[in-house]
């Protein structure tokens, strides 16, 4: 499990090498390329600390963060309290409580591998399906069996990955284990945080468990929860996913 206000307190260094603008960038395409409707308003479901929540309010839209930790969202709900129209929540994803209220949907950094049961799983996807508008479409991204087995991705030896941000180092060192028949990922990490300039360092460990999915399977449970897959991609950057791709950017679009 993860040390919660050690992750909250530190996630946006830990994604500080993601791209946010660019990947909403994407999202937007997407909204204008596959939404049957106009796109005003955002559900982020898991949202973290707002990373895309916040990009989203900066562009007009009306955008609302979900997530299952207080401490996530007291970090997002810092970095907000002046905009009007982003709002955080404190939800759990299967039970978000919400009626035809989005224009659109996003699930991202893999929020949907958290799922690692059919009932979970099938309860996350209603819930989101019941909360946005028929021709909506809910974006998502989750690691993709075939091509993590191919490429041997995250499961032959440790490794270790570092981010920094300002005065402030983050090393990753991370060990994983996959049990293909199972399609679950184990992983065990551990964040160093180093203050380089007040001389401080910070260690915090947690581990996942996280789903690994076929294509198959993903058009089977969509289709079960009351939506469409309309197009896949590799990542953020709209490349075409392929068999041989360890994760996948999911469109999909909600029927009527």
């Amino acid at each position: 499990m993860i040390k919660d206000d050690s992750y909250a307190l530190y996630y946006d260094l830990l994604y500080s090498h993601r791209d946010i603008g660019a990947e909403v960038d994407f999202l937007e395409r997407v909204f204008r390329d596959y939404s049957l409707i106009p796109v005003k308003s955002v559900l982020d479901v898991g949202c973290g600390t707002g990373l895309h929540t916040i990009e989203l309010g900066r562009r007009g839209y009306r955008a609302v963060g979900v997530d299952i930790s207080q401490n996530m969202l007291e970090v997002a709900r810092s970095k907000a309290r002046e905009m009007t129209n982003v709002e955080f929540i404190l939800s759990d994803a299967t039970k978000l409580g919400f009626n035809s209220e989005f224009d659109a949907a996003i699930a991202m950094y893999g929020v949907v591998s958290y799922f690692v049961d059919d009932e979970s799983l099938l309860g996350f996807l209603r819930s989101v399906r019941r909360a946005i508008k028929p021709g909506s479409v809910f974006v998502f991204d989750t690691w993709s069996l075939v091509g993590v087995l191919e490429k041997r991705v995250y499961y032959e030896t440790p490794f270790s990955s570092f981010r920094k941000s300002g005065s402030q180092l983050a090393i990753k060192e991370e060990n994983w284990r996959v049990d293909f028949l199972d399609q679950v990922a184990y992983a065990e990490i551990q964040w160093s945080i180093l203050d380089l300039a007040k001389g401080e360092i910070d260690v915090f460990k947690h581990s996942l468990k996280l789903r690994l999915f076929t294509l198959r399977e993903i058009v089977h449970v969509l289709r079960e929860s009351g939506f469409e897959l309309v197009k896949t991609f590799e990542d953020y950057s709209g490349k075409p996913f392929t068999e041989s791709s360890s994760e996948i950017v999911v469109i999909a679009r909600a029927l009527p």
